[in-house]
């Protein structure tokens, strides 16, 4: 994340914190982004409050009170609304700090500015304070995923012993048997030792144990989960059929399930997945 804190009119650099490698000229860019924003005022008759920029998602707060620009710019990936929620404690507490100066100095920040560089220090509480709050978040997330598959994979194995005969049953758990060890093999995952907190044999199913993969590459994971899910899925159907496969996973409560959860699905990115494997065998 990167922050200016710039008078509207000047373009006059207050306050400047960055918490990202970057070769972006400070003072440079404050002159840009301000005449920028009040280009788009006279262009738009409004500020542009989001737009993305160089590969950042740049966010805009004009206190016209005071006669400051507040702009953050953080990685895309990041939410707008995060950004501009982080952004907005940023102006409230540089405005309780600080504005009694401007009255007193005739309502503008003519003057010295080394006086806003302890705000810089605030500014990395806050910002130490929003990453530990998305480290935690960001781990109940993963938990809230490895727990999906968990409920899901239970569930296939209740189709898989309740209703197959031995036959089908068999054929089944060595197609997912030698499909899985073929994935585990594979190069894009066989030179992660995490991987191996996730396991298969005929008899105990699918193990993923959690407290293994919380310091993991999540995002490594969660491909390999989906799949292994692929993988049974698709060794379901070709020993049984599109048709009676679908019918297995309405009897046993897969639709169902999908659709309870189906807003944490959303929220954890996983819905398009989860429907396109199920309803579109």
């Amino acid at each position: 994340m990167i922050i200016w804190i710039l008078e509207s009119e000047s373009g006059i650099k207050l306050v400047y914190k960055s918490f990202m490698k970057t070769d972006i000229d400070e003072d440079l860019v404050s002159g840009f982004l301000t005449a920028f924003h009040n280009f788009s005022m006279i262009e738009f008759r409004q500020g542009l409050e989001s737009i993305e920029m160089a590969g950042l998602r740049w966010i805009y707060i004009l206190e016209s009170d005071y006669d400051l620009l507040f702009i953050a710019a953080d990685k895309t990936n990041v939410k707008t609304e995060t950004l501009l929620g982080n952004l907005n404690v940023i102006k409230n507490q540089f405005i309780r700090d600080y504005g009694e100066i401007w009255k007193k100095r005739g309502n503008t920040w003519t003057g010295d500015i080394k006086i806003f560089e302890p705000f810089e220090h605030k500014i990395t509480d806050y910002y130490n304070q929003w990453k530990k709050v998305e480290t935690i978040e960001e781990l109940a997330d993963f938990l809230d995923i490895l727990g999906i598959f968990q409920r899901i994979f239970i569930i296939l194995r209740k189709i898989i012993e309740n209703r197959m005969y031995t036959k089908s049953r068999n054929k089944i758990m060595s197609l997912v048997k030698s499909k899985f060890e073929d994935l585990k093999r594979s190069i894009e995952f066989n030179i992660s030792e995490e991987l191996q907190s996730i396991s298969f044999s005929k008899g105990q199913w699918f193990d993923i144990i959690d407290n293994n993969l919380i310091d993991s590459d999540r995002k490594l994971v969660v491909e390999f989960l989906k799949k292994t899910l692929m993988i049974v899925i698709e060794s379901l159907k070709s020993v049984k059929g599109r048709d009676l496969s679908y019918k297995y996973f309405d009897q046993e409560g897969i639709f169902m399930y999908l659709i309870n959860n189906i807003k944490m699905l959303r929220d954890l990115n996983l819905e398009i997945f989860f429907l396109e494997i199920f309803l579109l065998l």
